[in-house]
């Protein structure tokens, strides 16, 4: 059954150092509610045993909760993965973690040349960055990515890159930050997504003491390019319209794709959207699915078990149909229309 499987995206930890307004866990993080879970390098040897589970497959480190260089163990678990044969990519906001550590994964991409590739999450520059990534300190990422771009692997095949989401309040610094991405060696990409398009965000900055505290709102200066057919999806699933040709537009990142996501928790998922989902609507998810508990969890079962239980082997991609009783309408609003949803990257050049 892993046989199937083609990328892997692992949330290895819920902790992060920023707390970006449009995250779904800054408000549990501030309110004292979010569980801090961190997967160790020996629960990955569990889940992922051997080079079967890992060889010529992508290891996504990313996550909907966590920014994996938070987590101590991250250029340990990187070798490990980079060792089995795996391609790695980490997505960070690069404003956390020791020089050291960011020395060694910089040695690691030059002895693993572009197996291990890094997407650099910076919105702004010296000016502006920490309004959306809050908390961050651009000394510290600019330290942290001067380590990482003079050990990288030089090839002409690197496919590092920083990306740049786009608001009113950082526009002014796109061709300063597109030039410091190209002095670095990185590719420079500008991003829209629809959250973007259909939130002003209220960033909280500056000191603990709320009478120092700035509030400012980030507004998105570009809207996602495909927000019409979104905009369709949710008048057509509020209509109760969805028909078969609608579903066959999906294009599901584990049917379709031969990907799944691993939480912080140790459960296995489809992806990263139906994660957050669980994670904002647990009772609601349990109701639907109505399994017995522990079902997905890897600290119960292996990847090639739950690969073949019901839901996975049959189950979810019948439930697209709104008639079905285990329906999701985030299937459809995420993933319809080839994935309308998901957030465009445009490269910037020289």
């Amino acid at each position: 059954m892993i046989d199937k499987i083609k990328k892997i995206e692992i949330e290895i930890t819920s902790d992060c150092n920023a707390a970006c307004p449009g995250c779904a866990r800054t408000k549990p993080a501030r309110d004292g509610t979010l569980e801090i879970n961190h997967i160790r390098l020996d629960d990955l040897k569990r889940i992922l045993p051997n080079k079967t589970y890992m060889d010529g497959k992508i290891i996504r480190l990313c996550g909907t909760l966590g920014d994996p260089m938070i987590h101590p163990q991250i250029s340990d678990i990187v070798e490990y993965f980079l060792s089995n044969g795996a391609n790695v990519f980490i997505s960070t906001n690069v404003g956390v973690g020791t020089i050291d550590t960011w020395h060694k994964l910089g040695m690691l991409s030059n002895i693993y040349q572009d197996k291990l590739l890094l997407q650099a999450c910076i919105d702004g520059h010296r000016e502006t960055n920490h309004i959306y990534r809050v908390n961050t300190k651009f000394s510290i990422i600019e330290r942290n990515l001067n380590e990482y771009t003079k050990n990288m692997y030089k090839g002409t095949k690197h496919k590092n890159k920083w990306v740049y989401i786009v608001f009113d309040h950082n526009e002014h610094e796109i061709e300063i930050a597109k030039e410091h991405a190209h002095r670095l060696g990185l590719r420079f990409l500008l991003r829209t997504g629809m959250r973007n398009t259909l939130n002003n965000w209220v960033a909280e900055i500056g000191k603990k003491d709320n009478k120092q505290k700035k509030v400012i709102t980030t507004t998105g200066a570009k809207e996602h390019k495909r927000k019409k057919e979104v905009f369709k999806l949710d008048e057509l699933i509020s209509n109760n319209s969805i028909d078969k040709d609608v579903i066959k537009t999906i294009v599901c990142r584990y049917v379709h794709d031969g990907e799944i996501f691993i939480s912080s928790n140790q459960e296995m998922w489809p992806c990263c959207y139906l994660w957050d989902h669980q994670f904002k609507n647990e009772e609601s998810m349990k109701e639907i699915l109505s399994y017995q508990t522990g079902w997905n969890s890897l600290r119960e079962h292996s990847i090639e078990e739950i690969l073949q239980h019901p839901w996975y082997d049959k189950v979810l991609e019948e439930s697209w149909n709104p008639t079905h009783n285990k329906h999701f309408s985030k299937c459809i609003k995420n993933c319809a229309y080839n994935k309308a949803y998901e957030n465009a990257q445009v490269e910037q050049t020289v």
